[in-house]
């Protein structure tokens, strides 16, 4: 009885403790966790790197920096899920691929809730430490990642060596110089090329050297300016709190002038058109009074290589007044061009592929074979809430197909498995977001 009594003494005391150890959670809380994301799995499966955003209240300032963690190995999934190296699938809900009754023991369903294929270790660890850096991307061989860092001269991409052995980056080199600054970086898929994103002046026109001098003439001009006052002729001059400042969102390719073994049996370096220097030159790939992507909230990029990294495809909108327009088509592109090539000779090789729908099409993606471009589409032109659905182009005929129509959601990002037999998207179920489905291509 007395064990009991102070036993209960000792608990009405240290409550008020506990009571004076916890407190609501504050904006302040808030601001002090690390915003997550841009997971990127290596190619070799060992790695992920991610994006993990600082801030700071104090100075106003939020900072990104590029983490890494280590994959547990097959051996460590095995143990750790009954010998099956793969996580047990929880089939919650289910989703109808093809036109058929809703029966749960049809083959025509499958799991709407994917597998975790792997676990995720937790020895993660900022791996780039002296300079802020976003959005990371591995090269396709996993020796280096491509980033967005604001070390020099604004936002330009870089490029890391990585080494797999240790996890960890060895080197950094500022890949590009241009004075309009760079984002939205994107590797090649035989390595030799990044494809960015940078606003540029639209009248700047000719060669990609004359481009390149045209545009860093009028952004040091602009910045001498004492003037700081901005006239508008048209619609579209300005996204949430950014102002156009008379530019438009353009598509650049340059070459890899490091790291990348192009050389003959002689040892001489060359480039796609003979025993010449490699162009260190970034090459506008959508020139013209249109923004080549069109503007975008997030989420999947609105470009795209081919496979053998010879093409790209991208979203833009041509309409003669855009404000009004949700008419946005995919265009292809040759990467590769002489260095005497001029801004007509790139619109030449252009071609629009999605001219017959009038309404959105966005978001292009490259089968691995190079047979087709998935990509999403909507239907009623001028009403930015229809359903995107998910369509099919192939290269060869230029026949699309819709492969979505029945499912009555949004499809959002996407992506092809390697044997380009099937993709997998996000999509909206019952108030639910980013579950992911697997919808059969055919």
């Amino acid at each position: 009885m007395v064990r009991s009594y102070l036993f209960l003494l000792t608990v009405l005391f240290a409550l008020p403790a506990l009571a004076q150890t916890k407190r609501p959670f504050t904006f302040e809380d808030m601001m002090k966790l690390k915003r997550v994301k841009e997971p990127q799995v290596s190619p070799d499966g060992k790695w992920v790197l991610f994006t993990a955003v600082d801030v700071d209240l104090a100075a106003n300032t939020k900072t990104p920096h590029v983490w890494i963690v280590p994959l547990q190995n097959n051996r460590e999934e095995k143990n750790n899920n009954g010998g099956t190296g793969v996580s047990p699938v929880q089939p919650q809900y289910r989703l109808l691929l093809k036109n058929s009754a809703p029966d749960a023991n049809s083959t025509n369903w499958a799991p709407h809730v994917s597998p975790n294929l792997r676990n995720v270790g937790t020895a993660e660890k900022e791996i780039i430490a002296d300079q802020d850096a976003d959005r990371p991307r591995w090269s396709p061989d996993g020796k280096r990642f491509a980033f967005i860092s604001t070390k020099e001269n604004g936002s330009q991409v870089w490029i890391a060596d990585f080494d797999g052995a240790i996890g960890d980056v060895t080197a950094a080199h500022k890949l590009t110089s241009i004075s309009t600054e760079a984002n939205g970086e994107l590797w090649s898929p035989d390595g030799e090329h990044i494809l960015f994103v940078s606003d540029v002046y639209p009248e700047c026109d000719g060669t990609a050297a004359e481009e390149v001098s045209c545009n860093t003439k009028k952004a040091k001009d602009a910045r001498a300016y004492k003037v700081q006052a901005q006239i508008f002729d048209h619609l579209l001059y300005r996204h949430w709190n950014a102002y156009r400042e008379g530019k438009r969102t353009h598509l650049f390719v340059q070459g890899i002038p490091f790291g990348v073994s192009r050389h003959d049996s002689a040892g001489r370096e060359y480039d796609t058109f003979g025993f010449t220097p490699l162009d260190a030159v970034p090459r506008d790939l959508t020139p013209g009074d249109f923004d080549a992507p069109v503007f975008s909230l997030g989420g999947q990029d609105d470009y795209a290589f081919s496979p053998d990294g010879k093409e790209i495809c991208y979203t833009s909108n041509h309409d003669s007044m855009p404000a009004d327009s949700t008419n946005n088509d995919l265009f292809t592109v040759p990467v590769n061009f002489r260095p005497d090539a001029t801004s007509k000779d790139v619109l030449a090789a252009t071609k629009d592929i999605t001219t017959d729908n009038k309404a959105s099409d966005s978001t292009p993606l490259y089968s691995p074979d190079g047979k087709y471009i998935a990509y999403r589409a909507q239907k009623r032109p001028g009403y930015e809430s229809d359903r995107f659905r998910l369509m099919l182009y192939d290269r060869k005929t230029g026949e699309k197909k819709n492969l979505a129509e029945s499912f009555d959601a949004w499809v959002g990002a996407f992506t092809w498995t390697p044997d380009s037999m099937t993709i997998a998207f996000a999509a909206e179920h019952e108030g639910q977001f980013a579950d992911l489905c697997h919808f059969a291509k055919w």
